[in-house]
This record gives C-alpha cells, sequence and structure tokens, in this order.
C-alpha cells in the first residue's frame, strides 16, 4: 500500500510541473495562491490581506496522510524534488 502512495506521491508532482502562478508578477491586490510544499497541488487562495486569517494548509491531505504514515518527512519538499528533476522551484 505505500508504495502505492509513493508512486502517487511521484505522479502529483510530476502532474503539477509549471501549475504554480508566481505571486509576484501578480498586480497589486490580486488574490494570493499558495501549493503544498509537498507535491506542489494548490491548497488554497486567499485575497491578499489574508493575515487575519488563518494562515492557507502547507501540505495537502494527501501528503498530511503521507506523512502521518511516516512515509513523507515533513522538510521533504517540492522544491527541492525540483531541483534535484532539473527544474525551478515554486515560485512564492
Amino acid at each position: 500500500m505505500s508504495d502505492n502512495r509513493l508512486a502517487q506521491l511521484e505522479w502529483r508532482r510530476k502532474d503539477n510541473l509549471g501549475k504554480q502562478v508566481d505571486n509576484a508578477r501578480l498586480p497589486a491586490g490580486s488574490n494570493m495562491y499558495y501549493y503544498c510544499h509537498g507535491c506542489g497541488v494548490q491548497t488554497a487562495v486567499k485575497p491578499e490581506g489574508w493575515w487575519q486569517d488563518p494562515p492557507p494548509p502547507r501540505h495537502c491531505p494527501e501528503c498530511v496522510e503521507l506523512i502521518e504514515a511516516g512515509l513523507l518527512d515533513s522538510g521533504e519538499t517540492y522544491d527541492a524534488w525540483l531541483r534535484e528533476h532539473d527544474h525551478q522551484p515554486v515560485p512564492r
């Protein structure tokens, strides 16, 4: 079962290549986009002044399950995976 979940993580990482919005390139006042630190899937869209709300989740539900099962280290990031595969990190 764990091998299948890790294979799904690898698929999600590949599927999310290049799908992230670079918040720094958006006009002032635009919504902010946040992504899972494990696989790169979008986890939240918040208004520019979101700091009044709870922070966006660092991980999607699938990656949280992997972390809780001990199959993914919470410090193992999508950005590190991207660099290992010769891709640019997620714009933050």
